[in-house]
């Protein structure tokens, strides 16, 4: 079984896996308003493999590099430039094809392609079979991933051996023959209570003292000691709404609780190795952050076209202002794919794994995150005031005052008021609603804050090699060294 159905999917989640939100334990969530369309976003990756469309079914599956059976394609462990440009066409074409992204095996693997990077680093054989043993596991069950990697940290002045309580970093409390016990949480783990196995990586570099927080491995959603406690969400289209013919497409994030959870050795990717803390946190931040840029192209598309549209709708379009604000948009967004495509066109290689430029995903994600804000606001220029007073759908069916708004709320005459107002109601989820305000906050911390990011840049960068051309341009060292 190396590509399974949706039915198979749901079936494995029915597990008696520890599951709560708003305070509910919730005992099927394939069935739950909320957590059911987080279930039906993830499924629509094993619609993609199933496709009849050749076209979508030969960019999601790949054959296996050993036997050339079927596997998943975020199976293949990337080891060029080709393979992390696929990468970003599975993400985007999800979107497309499916309105949402099935997020989970992309990040999953995100964590173990730094785990095969670490052992390898580590010269750890053991590790290295354990990551390859469990990636074999992934490609012969098809299993969704998620991945566990920012602890709740407790104090954030404090270093996780000062915390007021150790467990506010997941570390180990004990070890025997058979295995490791883990205790602490994790938090903002998108997908996290619809994944069958949960990666875990350090969240940051960890010193000699913090040795036991140094720890990573792969362990099932279902395991004794586990809990999800999630966060709410919008649940299924309302009555209220103007809205495409497609279902609802959300993931849930959860803090995953891990309560003296038992992890054999066999799943275990790093165990007090201290000093390749950093570097595992740092080669799965490069992978995490590629992930993001890629998925974050064509959503900040549709984003764009709403101002386009809007424009439009508004008769606004020609006017130069409006038309400099496009001019900004436009370039927000070519920005964002230009370095996302670089970033896998330029990777640096870890033995036989390519790892997207570091540089080049920092970069991009520091442009997406530190930008969004601006890019919302003129969004919300263009739009109008009506973007946050609009009627809604039910006003629009209701005979008593339905000609009034068809014919107060009409804009550009060659557009109808009817298309006018489902754009406004699309522009209001991506700038002006309860979800909107979710991502503004998520394009800000979500894969690492922007003070990461420019970490990592000045990491990358070649700073002496721009003061070598600067000293040698000012004269203070021979022209012939500037290189």
């Amino acid at each position: 079984m190396a590509i399974r159905s949706v039915k198979e999917y749901k079936e494995s989640l029915r597990d008696g896996r520890r599951v709560y939100i708003r305070g509910e334990k919730v005992e099927d969530i394939t069935r739950h308003p909320i957590l059911g369309i987080t279930v039906d976003t993830i499924a629509g990756g094993y619609e993609l493999t199933a496709s009849e469309d050749p076209s979508v079914r030969d960019l999601f599956v790949a054959p296996h590099p050993k036997t050339g059976e079927p596997i998943n394609r975020y199976f293949v462990t990337p080891a060029n430039r080709e393979d992390l440009a696929n990468r970003t066409k599975m993400i985007q074409r999800s979107i497309e094809v499916i309105g949402g992204l099935p997020f989970g095996r992309d990040i999953g693997t995100d964590c173990l392609n730094a785990a095969f990077v670490v052992a390898g680093q580590m010269g750890k054989k053991q590790y290295q079979e354990n990551a390859m043993n469990f990636l074999e596991h992934l490609r012969k069950n098809d299993l969704h991933t998620c991945g566990a990697v920012t602890c709740v940290k407790g104090d954030r002045g404090k270093e996780p051996a000062q915390q007021k309580h150790p467990d506010y970093y997941l570390h180990v409390v004990d070890k025997n023959k058979e295995g490791i016990v883990v205790k602490g949480a994790k938090i903002h783990i998108t997908s996290a209570p619809a994944a069958n196995e949960i990666l875990v990586v350090p969240t940051r570099q960890m010193r000699e003292n913090e040795a036991d927080y140094a720890v990573s491995f792969a362990i099932p959603a279902n395991t004794k000691g586990i809990t999800f406690i999630c966060r709410g969400g919008r649940g299924a289209w309302s009555d209220h709404e103007f809205h495409a013919d497609r279902p609802v497409r959300e993931l849930t994030e959860a803090m995953i609780v891990f309560d003296n959870v038992f992890v054999p050795w066999d799943r275990v990717f790093m165990c007090g190795e201290w000093q390749y803390s950093m570097l595992i946190a740092y080669t799965f931040a490069t992978f995490h952050r590629f992930t993001a840029i890629s998925y974050k192209v064509p959503s900040v598309e549709v984003m764009a076209g709403c101002a386009v549209a809007m424009a439009k709708y508004n008769g606004l379009d020609k006017v130069s202002h409006i038309r400099d604000k496009l001019a900004d948009i436009a370039a927000y967004v070519e920005t964002l794919r230009a370095l996302t495509n670089a970033a896998a066109a330029d990777p640096v290689m870890y033995g036989e794994i390519a790892v997207p430029n570091p540089l080049i995903c920092n970069m991009a994600k520091l442009h997406f995150a530190s930008k969004y804000h601006e890019f919302i606001k003129l969004i919300q220029d263009i739009g109008g005031g009506i973007l946050a007073t609009a009627p809604d759908k039910k006003d629009w069916d209701n005979p008593d005052i339905h000609d009034y708004l068809e014919h107060y709320l009409g804009g550009s005459e060659k557009y109808s008021t009817l298309d006018r107002l489902k754009m406004i109601h699309e522009t209001m989820r991506h700038v002006c609603s309860h979800e909107s305000a979710f991502h503004e906050v998520t394009t800000v911390h979500a894969e690492g804050s922007m003070a990461a990011q420019k970490m990592m840049i000045l990491a990358e960068s070649p700073l002496q090699q721009y003061e070598a051309k600067a000293m040698a341009a000012a004269g203070i060292t021979p022209w012939s060294k500037r290189l």
